[in-house]
């Protein structure tokens, strides 16, 4: 049995004893924060480290294959730390925090407790007259008694929030989830955004009789994920044709697949602006010359670097610079730098 798990077997008996008290104790404080990591067992450890260098109490702790929750306290000037936490295990998706004020419950209910004790001074003045008949009385008597009750239930509550408030302790729910979980634990989140694509191809190495100096032209890119994967075909024409040199190639007609990958050090797309990534394409295209009626098929190999300029929930404008890298004989005077822009929305 590795430390890791001989860890959480600890920790999970002790949560049993403090939770029974932990479910009667209430908090002026509460966080919630779910977070996305590569690397479960050393997340799951390390945040076990924060909560005990930080005077925490753990009263719940949970262990799966792809998830790690955690419920404990801790105070709450340890928050920005606990913040900082989550933000370098990895992806935070959700991060809330409530608080209440005790004060104003304590006001509250010390009114209440006011205008029990009114009600019972005025029953007590009406036992003393004795025009009160038997009926009256038994009734008189057991309001007496139930304004009682009920301003011992409130001096308790006004004890707890009191309690609190000296505590000044946060009462947190923190859940790590496993990055390289399955489809069903996963953010992967299907979206159907159809748009179009700009794109400018400057050949490093054109070679006449083969290959113009550039290429330009539109394409359909439509997004399925947030992700994000895509699909673009389209169509490019040389910059500069020459229709006397039969042998040129004038059109690429492109088809690929691509997927990007948002950097953790960078936010993870989560900007409306400036969401920087890297990704690849991988596909293929015809090519036409001037002189044949069918063209060939190139494999292709792009890798990229983009930058989303917006980013909404309903609209994304893109842009991207990939090394165009043809996969046969055609790579010395095919390749090079593949400006694209693009322009996608939800349908």
């Amino acid at each position: 049995m590795n430390k890791f798990r001989l860890t959480q077997i600890s920790i999970i008996i002790i949560s049993l004893v403090l939770w029974q008290g932990a479910k009667s104790q209430e908090f002026s404080s509460t966080k919630s924060i779910q977070v996305y990591v590569t690397k479960l067992p050393q997340s799951s450890e390390t945040l076990q480290k924060f909560v005990t260098s930080n005077q925490g109490v753990v009263y719940r702790t949970e262990l799966t294959s792809n998830k790690y929750y955690s419920q404990f306290s801790i105070p709450i000037k340890q928050l920005p730390a606990l913040d900082s936490l989550a933000t370098s295990m990895g992806y935070v998706t959700s991060s809330k925090y409530n608080t209440e004020n005790f004060n104003e419950k304590i006001l509250a209910l010390q009114e209440k407790i006011d205008n029990l004790q009114y009600e019972i001074d005025l029953y007590t003045k009406e036992l003393s007259d004795s025009a009160a008949d038997n009926n009256r009385i038994d009734y008189i008597k057991k309001g007496i008694s139930t304004n009682n009750k009920l301003i011992r239930d409130n001096l308790v509550k006004i004890n707890k929030y009191k309690q609190n408030l000296t505590e000044e302790a946060c009462k947190v729910e923190f859940t790590i989830n496993d990055e390289l979980s399955t489809p069903n634990n996963s953010r992967v989140s299907f979206v159907n955004m159809p748009g179009v694509e700009y794109g400018f191809l400057q050949i490093e190495n054109p070679k006449a009789g083969l290959s113009n100096k550039a290429y330009h032209g539109v394409a359909v890119k439509y997004m399925f994920t947030r992700g994000k994967s895509y699909l673009n075909l389209g169509a490019y024409r040389a910059v500069e044709n020459n229709t006397t040199d039969s042998s040129l190639i004038n059109e690429l007609f492109m088809v690929n697949f691509g997927q990007d990958f948002y950097p953790k050090n960078f936010g993870r797309g989560k900007r409306r602006y400036l969401n920087l990534y890297t990704g690849y394409q991988i596909g293929g295209f015809i090519t036409n010359r001037n002189n044949e009626k069918n063209g060939s098929f190139v494999p292709n190999f792009n890798m990229t670097l983009g930058l989303e300029l917006l980013k909404t929930k309903h609209v994304l404008i893109d842009n991207k610079v990939s090394y165009f890298l043809p996969l046969d004989d055609f790579n010395r005077n095919l390749r090079g730098i593949l400006y694209q822009a693009s322009f996608n929305f939800v349908f």
